[in-house]
């Protein structure tokens, strides 16, 4: 059997509210969307969302890498029952694209498990179960921070995702508040997308020493790895990097090195779902500890995140919250929110539709 067909198409994705990060505003972003399809008509779906701050992956060539390469790499292929290795002719072909090469990927694994008449989550080992996520607030201030937070508590969630790295002290402030009007039982983790000095962040942790915080994501700049390696000596709050961590490379440094206590994986960094897993396994091995994240995405592929951290035996965080504040989404099913947790079903492959 093999791909007749890869369909590509871009959506603009107005966000609810937009929100602030370290030195940066986000109020709209661009997927991408593929369908790979079989002789016999059965479809799987992928997503990119390139995100220009992360590894200078714009959406004009995502959308090429997808439109020339891995569209021909894709057609007339055999559908495979282990897209790894074509994810590694796709890395050859395209490998300054990683989200394209995330859409293209997830789509294949989505044709796989689909063909197999079962979940994605179980074609790679797992079992479908609740899966606890952090969402996300930006970059405000204090009263902003815990109207945001108070919402998201009321509609079941626990745990606390807090952008900071511009403003130190405000930060500490936000933090304070939160903890003290939220009480001890939110998980609290905070992610500097890599505005802070090696001194501001030292002044953050010894200042938010009492609020018990569950990790520090990114806080130096991604080629600071002898500050995080110092930072990471003297913290007791586990240090995980993001930006830092893209490529299989990256990441095999970051391990090397012990520039951090854990890893954010990003499918949109990494080339989607099969570096994710060499990525794993590695950082795993080493005893380091796993996040998967996301970026504004539509539930396609953060479907796709959310299958993977269920077979994932490393994962200690999931932070997949990127559909939430979309005004509207191509995609449908994949997943259910329930009390601050991702279900996702018994549907062959992802479970998702989308018409394009």
């Amino acid at each position: 059997m093999k791909i007749r067909r890869f369909e590509i198409v871009s959506v603009d994705l107005p966000l609810n509210e937009g929100y602030r990060i370290a030195n940066q505003t986000i109020a709209f972003a661009r997927n991408v969307l593929v369908r790979a399809e079989s002789d016999d008509g059965v479809s799987g779906f992928g997503g990119a969302a390139p995100a220009n701050n992360e590894g200078g992956e714009s959406d004009e060539s995502c959308r090429a890498a997808l439109e020339g390469p891995l569209r021909e790499l894709a057609l007339g292929a055999e559908v495979p029952a282990d897209p790894s290795e074509l994810a590694d002719r796709a890395l050859r072909v395209a490998a300054d694209s990683p989200a394209a090469r995330a859409a293209f990927d997830i789509a294949l694994w989505d044709l796989a498990a689909r063909k197999a008449g079962i979940p994605l989550v179980r074609f790679w080992g797992g079992k479908p179960k609740p899966l606890p996520t952090s969402v996300t607030i930006g970059v405000c201030g204090v009263a902003e921070t815990l109207d945001a937070a108070q919402r998201w508590v009321a509609q079941g969630f626990r745990i606390i995702k807090l952008k900071i790295g511009e403003n130190v002290a405000l930060d500490t402030e936000r933090l304070c508040k939160l903890r003290e009007g939220l009480g001890p039982d939110l998980l609290l983790r905070v992610d500097g997308n890599q505005g802070y000095s090696l001194a501001d962040a030292r002044t953050l942790l010894r200042d938010t020493a009492e609020l018990d915080l569950e990790m520090l994501e990114q806080p130096l700049d991604a080629r600071d790895l002898d500050g995080m390696c110092t930072l990471r000596g003297e913290s007791r709050v586990p240090i995980v990097a993001d930006e830092a961590a893209g490529t299989i490379e990256e990441c095999a440094e970051i391990v090397a090195r012990g520039a951090a206590d854990g890893i954010n994986i990003k499918l949109m960094k990494c080339g989607g779902p099969s570096a994710a897993r060499i990525i794993h396994d590695h950082a795993h091995a080493a005893g380091l500890s796993l996040m998967l994240g996301c970026n504004d995405e539509t539930r396609i592929s953060i479907a796709a995140a959310a299958h993977l951290a269920l077979a994932m035996p490393g994962l200690r965080y999931a932070d997949l919250d990127g559909h939430m504040d979309l005004v509207r989404d191509p995609a449908s099913g994949g997943f259910e929110v329930h009390d601050g947790c991702l279900h996702v079903g018994e549907q062959p492959g992802l479970g998702v539709e989308a018409v394009f």
